[in-house]
């Protein structure tokens, strides 16, 4: 499929995957958003393309777990040229390759969806190419409008997030505790570590809600995985993204950003794995594992001898 033989400007897109009912069924996407189609286009050729000169506008790429070493390849060179020129990348892809992709696709600028259906591949098009509102309404009619008004809200709270922490300091997400704790924290410059095991119970604990409410009800993914991140560091286990997305307890896509985001903010580090340079594994920055320690210790102090139900 070859819409045009130009390479445009935004709202222009061009869209790569092997697969030429992928390329129209994203193409159909990209109208629906408000964009228009500058070519829909395979592996090689995108490859070729990327080589030759960059196309300006926005890429839409998506990766199966079909897909071969070349979509990896394609996929670093894409990452690499929309860098160059501040603009943005969607990554389309399934969960099952979440590890290989990791060390391009946790790229700033990359909008990573993993097992995404239309309702947000849409959202993330509308949003990228600024044009939400006409793209939410005439994508299909057959996206289910809860989980757009729930994607929608999530793309709210974590704006707002960022908006709050944006002026603020890497190191400011760990901080010390209130004014009127000070005093029982005086002595804890340097606290005990918990133990793995009561960080795991803390885990199966949490995830115990699910079996009686709504899961959807207590999502919160950045304190499930500093708890997975740190039970691992005093297990000295490594932990691949996948595995941390699973520690999320929400949708691929939202561990994802999430995980994009703690890294972004200093909480969690990126770690190559040596037996496999195309590997990356997650860990707590040493300054996030302290704030743990003493949020621990304090919990302690607070409860006493009860269970820690946090």
């Amino acid at each position: 499929m070859e819409r045009a033989t130009h390479w445009g400007m935004p709202p222009y897109v061009t869209v790569i995957a092997e697969c030429e009912a992928s390329r129209d069924r994203l193409a159909a996407l990209v109208a629906g958003a408000g964009g228009e189609v500058a070519a829909g286009i395979g592996f090689e050729v995108a490859r070729q393309r990327l080589a030759d000169r960059r196309p300006s506008g926005l890429i839409l790429l998506e990766i199966s777990a079909d897909d071969d070493c070349t979509a990896l390849t394609l996929l670093d060179s894409a990452v690499r040229e929309t860098a160059s020129d501040g603009q943005a990348l969607i990554l389309t892809a399934d969960s099952a390759n979440t590890d290989r992709l990791a060390p391009a696709g946790l790229a700033p600028h990359v909008i990573w969806l993993s097992d995404a259906g239309p309702a947000e591949e849409a959202a993330a098009l509308a949003l990228a190419l600024g044009d939400a509102a006409p793209a939410l309404a005439d994508v299909s009619t057959e996206l289910d409008p809860v989980r757009l008004r729930r994607l929608a809200d999530e793309v709210s709270r974590i704006a707002r997030t960022l908006a709050n922490i944006s002026s603020a300091p890497a190191n400011s997400y760990v901080a010390d505790a209130p004014v009127s704790f000070r005093s029982e924290l005086e002595d804890m410059d340097d606290p005990a570590m918990p133990s793995a095991e009561e960080v795991r119970t803390i885990l199966r604990l949490r995830r115990l809600r699910d079996r009686f409410f709504d899961a959807a009800l207590f999502a919160d993914p950045a304190w499930d995985m500093l708890l997975d991140l740190l039970a691992a560091r005093l297990e000295r286990a490594q932990v691949a993204v996948s595995s941390l997305c699973i520690a999320a307890a929400v949708p691929p896509t939202t561990a994802l950003r999430w995980i994009k985001t703690m890294t972004d903010h200093g909480l969690f580090e990126r770690c190559a794995d040596p037996e496999d340079g195309r590997r990356i594994f997650i860990q707590l920055a040493d300054h996030a594992a302290h704030g743990l320690a003493r949020y621990f210790a304090a919990a302690k102090r607070i409860g006493g001898t009860q269970p820690m139900l946090i």
